[in-house]
């Protein structure tokens, strides 16, 4: 038995010939990983295992990997630019120039909000030391704005969007191969996300002063973080924050503080209806 590509991105099991061929362990790892296209024929005793998708996407959900599918489309799709793809298409609002300011703007974004990450955990380690201390603390080094750079020219939102409706152009175009595929960095297939049952994925670590929480951003990119006292129902007001990490800085009438803490995605400005798991963390307040 054995895998091979029949085209784009679609695999087969080739070589089962009758029932026995496939071991029932076999069988149910197959099914773990594609159950909706599983088709058992037994008519004339043959069994025929069709995947329809691949196992890996080619968007990886991911800020970094998608900037740099962006780079790669920006370096190499002029190269098929007359050929057999009248779908890429130059000139003001063709598919170079669109792409080309994709990721342009994508850079842009990527780096900045790099920065300003960097730059709120020290203005927030700054202001926690202007109230609190500790006495002593040095406070000759005032936190300054971050430097995005220069902001390049405007670009529709859904840039996403709009690569995979190219994507799926060139996808119906005959003379498309997987070797095209891989070079522009789009072989593979789509995934599709449920919001509905979409569950944060998260750890939180205390520090004297913050707690710091690490959320995984696959497919959400915006989090609530919800937090009460250990014992109580009562939720305080969620605090919304974009990316991966985030600090909350806390100021605790009583120190150690027995808590919970719960996070639930953001998605089109609408939170998701799953919780989290809901840990317990001890926090303590600066020292």
């Amino acid at each position: 038995m054995k895998v091979f590509e029949i085209v784009k991105g679609k695999f087969a099991i080739e070589g089962v010939n009758e029932v026995d061929d496939i071991s029932l362990e076999m069988l149910n790892e197959i099914k773990i990983f594609e159950p909706r296209f599983i088709n058992e024929e037994s008519k004339r005793g043959k069994i025929i295992i069709l995947m329809s998708t691949h196992l890996v996407s080619w968007d990886p959900k991911t800020e970094q990997g998608r900037l740099a599918i962006f780079k790669n489309l920006d370096d190499k799709l002029i190269t098929y630019v007359g050929t057999t793809f009248p779908e890429i298409t130059m000139g003001a609002g063709g598919v170079i120039e669109t792409i080309h300011a994709g990721y342009q703007m994508a850079n842009f974004l990527i780096t900045g909000s790099q920065r300003s990450e960097s730059g709120s955990k020290t203005i927030n380690s700054y202001k926690t030391h202007f109230f609190d201390g500790p006495a002593g603390t040095s406070m000759i080094s005032v936190p300054v704005p971050a430097v995005y750079g220069t902001a390049p020219a405007v670009v529709e939102a859904d840039f996403m969007g709009y690569v995979r409706s190219f994507r799926t152009k060139l996808m119906e175009n005959p003379a498309m191969t997987d070797d095209i595929l891989k070079d522009l960095m789009l072989y593979g297939t789509d995934v599709t996300f449920d919001p509905t049952t979409y569950v944060s994925v998260y750890s939180v670590h205390p520090f004297p002063g913050y707690l710091h929480f690490h959320v995984s951003t696959k497919n959400v990119h915006t989090h609530n973080i919800y937090i009460r006292k250990a014992g109580t129902t009562v939720w305080d007001a969620p605090i919304r924050f974009d990316g991966a990490n985030f600090d909350v800085h806390r100021v605790p009438t009583t120190s150690p503080e027995n808590l919970e803490v719960m996070i639930k995605g953001i998605i089109n400005n609408v939170e998701t209806a799953m919780l989290s798991v809901i840990r317990p963390v001890t926090y303590n307040a600066a020292l």
